[in-house]
């Protein structure tokens, strides 16, 4: 479904996969009710009835009855909340279990055969299907691939049997899924690279009839059988689930041809998969050894072996799902169709169980179990789990900014966990091997799902017996969830993809020399060198070399210069508000740039060609820097630069400075972007800005985009890499920077997660302000102290401005002060709260570096307390 506000006749929004109900039956329909598929123009929707039948209504002319598709392990919240026009603060919660029941139809004669059926009951195309979870003896694994035999019944009486059928034969009718058959379906042979139409029929196994071409000629399944399956293995009882070489040598084969040797194991028979959620329009048999509490329609004491005959059409579904919630509350048996699914659930939101930790924290108190959520305060009650103590746990509220999940405990509701023994514990096969062998392959006792997390230490978990108990975490083993595609790519390939050969420099000591004369004598050169030895009070090899030997890493900015002296420094570089740093200046490469080493070899390429292209980027650079950049070149290294950006008022970024290190590869540039890296101390502070320095952008080749958009060799320049990096990038609303998130512009879901994302920014853009002071990029130390020595007294106005008067994140104006907005959504007691613990320390550093007007009242940390 497009991501845009269709309405049903109640008022509710429709989302893909919902069944509707027609209000007024629309002409070719099959039946009172249908599947959403997709949304058209004019608030209409395409409905797919449960024969395969498409129809066109209008939205307003239906209403949504059920939602299968919220599964255990979605979060939801209440399907009102998603129609809001204002920001909703409603809690959300997490689904522990649903239940779905299927009402089941002959669509030959339309006969209802059974109503209320679990899908525990029933089985799609064969004894397996694609994302269950089985097991063979001690491992358990998930199929990441059915391999089907189809038996085609031709019109003149001919039969083939075609293998791998998925690959090979494609479906006539409207149908959800490929590679899924029933019996009666009408399929065609599928022309691909591989297996072309002609050959597919031809190469099958003929059962009755003789293999003429029969290209184009349509056929009917007869007989649809599971021949083998592909498995993913990912736990044992012995050793757990990490693939180790003992696992993967261990591990039974990943195709399985004897699929009597699995055992199915469902501990509930809830959808945890999308693949596996039922809708209406699937065709299903009963399962062989199912009793069915279905009501028949026909006859009460009807056994379902007699209806597993022909294969049955899904009419009908009823969902109904358990909720917790983020105020812990618990809810049950709630319609499905009263919730709605958040797509996107912000890092900062938890639900009780949650195993979290303190960031900034290291005082024993290490894993903490989350009581519940306020997300309207962004504030989470923690119980704090003591080592040392059996029972006794404290708790405590705080901010939702200061917590991460553990990285340690991977759990959730529903996940899928096996129970560690000893390798001694088996069953013993002294007396009685085969007996024993069958115990341990039926044996489901040691593999069970999450059912509970609230009770501190201990983990709920219902087993594949049926049984339920309470277990530590060392006890068992999380099973990590993946991708169906992700597993079956993993069991496909022959080994890592080679490493990327490492990109050289190739030029030659001789053009190095050439290009530093050529720079020393380009016209205005000189004017540049010599604003940069006004700057310095001395000449500009001074200042090149003294950046050169710059401080380490571990240096701080806080040295033995006393705070009056450091003030005398600053007023001296720029008494004014505007910074005497030169926007571009040429030095010596300093010893911290990251792409120092990144010399491969030294060869002859580049030339003069790159080094015309080079310089005439330095002049663009020079002419049209903005004045909230400074780029600093080198001479002697004439690949690299470095840059400066301070973040633009009206944004989570304000005041903040940000450096980015940049090389022109002489072996590649122009014909390749430049290569970008962010100097991120790692910090995420932006969707296009990685912890590890990789800067998302397309026109950097790291992003997906189109024309304009894309690395153009002979239009694009470092101006537009940088300008586009401080524009598109360090927004006023950065949420909507991440891969898909710009459709929820203007959403309730958008307007729901872009406001604690900008919460979060504006604390990492203040923890990225202290590392700078502290460790400050090589030959860009002078200006880091005098941008704070400026702009420190505007960077604690708006600290104040958002502890004091709630101000919204990112709408100040350039003095920091309030604006029209900035009252109109008031930050998080979450927010407020965390940051009133790092602004004594920016107080601290900006007095220390002799920092204009820098008098934070700390008696705003005080009120906030109260």
């Amino acid at each position: 479904m497009a991501r845009v506000k269709i309405l049903d006749a109640a008022g509710q929004r429709i989302y893909g996969y919902d069944l509707v109900k027609f209000n007024k039956t629309p002409s070719g329909a099959h039946g009172d009710r249908g599947l959403a598929t997709k949304s058209l123009r004019d608030k209409t929707i395409r409905v797919r009835c449960a024969d395969g039948s498409m129809v066109v209504v209008k939205a307003c002319d239906v209403t949504v009855v059920d939602r299968s598709a919220v599964c255990r392990t979605s979060v939801v919240t209440s399907s009102s909340a998603t129609t809001a026009d204002t920001d909703s603060s409603s809690s959300s919660g997490v689904v522990t279990g649903n239940t779905t029941a299927l009402d089941l139809v002959r669509l030959s004669t339309g006969e209802v055969v059974a109503r209320g059926v679990s899908t525990s009951e029933v089985q799609r195309d064969g004894e397996l299907s694609l994302g269950d979870y089985v097991v063979m003896g001690p491992w358990l694994g998930q199929v990441v691939e059915v391999s089907l035999d189809v038996d085609v019944l031709f019109d003149d009486g001919a039969v083939c049997r075609v293998t791998q059928a998925s690959r090979k034969l494609r479906t006539l009718d409207n149908d959800l899924g490929c590679g899924v058959f029933y019996l009666g379906q009408r399929v065609v042979a599928s022309s691909s690279s591989v297996f072309e139409e002609n050959v597919v029929f031809k190469a099958a196994r003929w059962l009755k009839g003789r293999p003429y071409s029969r290209k184009d000629e349509e056929g009917t399944v007869a007989k649809v059988v599971v021949s083998g399956v592909h498995v993913y293995w990912l736990a044992s009882s012995h050793l757990g689930t990490e693939r180790t070489p003992l696992f993967q040598v261990s591990a039974p084969p990943t195709y399985q041809c004897n699929i009597q040797n699995l055992t199915l194991f469902s501990c509930s028979g809830d959808a945890h998969l999308m693949h596996q959620v039922w809708v209406v329009g699937e065709r299903c048999v009963f399962r062989r050894s199912s009793t069915s509490s279905a009501q028949q329609e026909d006859d009460p004491n009807k056994s379902t072996s007699a209806a597993a005959a022909e294969p049955l059409c899904v009419a009908n579904t009823s969902t109904t799902v358990d909720v917790l919630w983020q105020d812990g509350t618990q809810q049950y048996g709630v319609p499905s169709a009263s919730l709605a699914s958040l797509e996107v659930w912000n890092q900062h939101e938890f639900v009780p169980g949650q195993r979290v930790v303190h960031r900034d924290r290291d005082d024993g108190q290490c894993l903490g179990v989350v009581r519940s959520f306020n997300y309207k305060d962004q504030t989470a009650c923690v119980s704090w789990i003591q080592a040392s103590k059996e029972d006794d746990e404290d708790e405590e509220t705080l901010s939702a900014y200061h917590l991460d999940l553990s990285s340690d405990n991977h759990l959730s509701y529903g996940s899928v966990v096996v129970r560690l023994r000893p390798t001694d514990s088996s069953p013993t096969r002294e007396d009685g091997e085969e007996e024993a062998h069958r115990e341990e392959e039926e044996d489901l006792s040691w593999i069970g799902k999450i059912v509970d997390l609230r009770d501190g230490r201990y983990i709920q978990v219902k087993w594949g017996d049926g049984n339920t108990s309470k277990v530590l975490l060392h006890e068992i083993a999380v099973v990590k969830p993946q991708s169906i595609e992700e597993m079956f790519h993993e069991i496909r390939e022959d080994g890592p993809a080679p490493a990327a050969d490492a990109r050289s420099m190739g030029w030659a000591n001789t053009v190095t020399q050439t290009v530093i004369r050529l720079v020393r004598i380009a016209k205005g050169m000189r004017s540049l060198l010599s604003r940069g030895a006004a700057l310095s009070g001395g000449d500009v090899d001074d200042l090149a070399m003294e950046s050169a030997a710059a401080v380490a890493p571990e240096s701080d900015i806080r040295g033995g210069d006393s705070a009056q002296q450091r003030k005398t420094e600053a007023d001296a570089i720029g008494g004014e508000d505007k910074s005497l740093f030169p926007h571009f200046d040429v030095q010596q490469s300093p010893p911290d740039h990251h792409y120092l080493n990144n010399m491969a070899e030294q060869g002859a390429r580049g030339g003069t060609k790159w080094i015309k292209r080079v310089q005439k980027e330095w002049k663009i650079l020079e002419d049209s820097i903005p004045d909230t950049m400074y780029v600093r070149a080198f001479e002697d290294r004439m690949d690299l630069l470095r840059v400066a950006m301070v973040g633009a008022s009206g944004t989570p970024y304000q005041d903040g400075l940000f450096f980015f290190d940049l090389q022109l590869p002489p072996s590649s540039y122009p014909e390749s972007p430049p290569l970008v890296n962010y100097r991120s101390f790692g910090l995420r502070l932006n969707p296009n800005l990685y912890e590890s320095g990789t800067v998302c952008l397309s026109l950097l080749d790291t992003f997906g985009g189109e024309g304009a958009e894309l690395w153009s060799p002979t239009t694009s320049t470092v101006l537009q890499v940088v300008v586009s990096i401080q524009g598109l990038v360090l927004t006023s609303q950065p949420y909507y920077n991440e891969a898909g998130y710009a459709t929820q512009v203007g959403t309730p879901q958008g307007r729901r997660n872009e406001l604690p994302y900008n919460e979060n920014a504006y604390l990492l853009t203040l923890r990225t302000m202290l590392h700078l002071l502290r460790r400050p990029p090589a030959g860009f130390e002078a200006y880091v102290r005098e941008h704070f020595c400026r702009r420190g007294r505007h960077v604690l106005r708006a600290c104040n401005a958002y502890l004091t008067d709630g101000c919204t994140v990112g709408t100040l104006d350039g003095e920091a002060r309030p604006t029209e907005v900035s009252r109109e959504r008031p930050c998080s007691t979450g927010f407020r709260l965390a940051l009133g613990n790092i602004v004594p320390s920016l107080d601290e550093v900006f007095k220390e570096i002799g920092a204009d007007g820098c008098h934070y009242n700390r008696s705003n940390k005080m009120k906030l307390d109260k």
